[in-house]
């Protein structure tokens, strides 16, 4: 089982390419945003900024659609508007994305039932197309040793032994931010926000069959599968 675990999170901490759709020319945006922290933090996969204007960022082409993008995707980090992700999915199952992290937010944390259906449809086209959802409404996963910034954040930090499981976004950048400055050097690191395929159990497991991995810390604001 564990080694079936870490073979299934392999390209959601070591992607070898990352599409950034919500990209844009201007730099206020939080795609943008996160585009420039893969560059600086030295990300050592393709990075393909995703953006229906076009343009340049960061001397990287912005692709129009993520069907355009010429190579291969394994991971994408989505930031825009929550009523354009199911075109979104289809785009991923079309590219055969392996998983796709929700930055956007706006569903069932609303408490309104209309985006709650969203998020079931979102559940079910991505496990109909071999895809796995991380989020929405999160910062993703961080991975020191892959240059995988905790968010938007230039911050990676010195690779260690220390793994974490947060459901809140804001909770994780400060355990990055506070733990780096304090030397605790981290394995790895996830915010996953309303959990609505990846959860909290999920990544507890694979954190329990890293091998790298030798203290697990944990937020979590309840569970499903407890």
């Amino acid at each position: 089982m564990f080694e079936e675990k870490l073979k299934e999170f392999e390209p959601i901490f070591y992607p070898k390419s990352i599409a950034v759709v919500g990209a844009s020319t201007n730099e206020r945006k939080t795609g943008s945003h996160w585009v420039k922290a893969l560059i600086s933090t030295g990300f050592p996969g393709r990075v393909y900024p995703v953006g229906s204007r076009g343009g340049i960022i960061s001397g990287l082409p912005i692709f129009p659609n993520l069907k355009l993008v010429p190579g291969e995707v394994d991971y994408v980090i989505v930031s825009i508007p929550r009523q354009s992700i199911l075109e979104l999915l289809d785009d991923c199952v079309a590219k055969k994305v392996k998983a796709v992290q929700l930055f956007t937010a706006g569903f069932s944390e609303t408490g309104k039932p209309e985006w709650q259906e969203l998020e079931e449809q979102m559940v079910r086209k991505a496990r109909q197309g071999g895809i796995r959802i991380i989020g929405p409404n999160c910062m993703g996963v961080y991975c020191p040793g892959h240059k995988l910034p905790c968010g938007t954040s230039s911050r990676v930090g010195v690779s260690g032994s220390v793994g974490f499981v947060s459901q809140s976004g804001g909770i994780a950048d400060k355990l990055a931010q506070i733990g780096i400055a304090r030397c605790i050097d981290y394995s790895r690191g996830v915010s996953f926000g309303n959990g609505i395929d990846l959860d909290a159990s999920d990544f507890l497991q694979y954190l329990a069959a890293d091998p790298e991995t030798t203290i697990i810390g944990a937020y979590l604001e309840g569970t499903r599968r407890g």
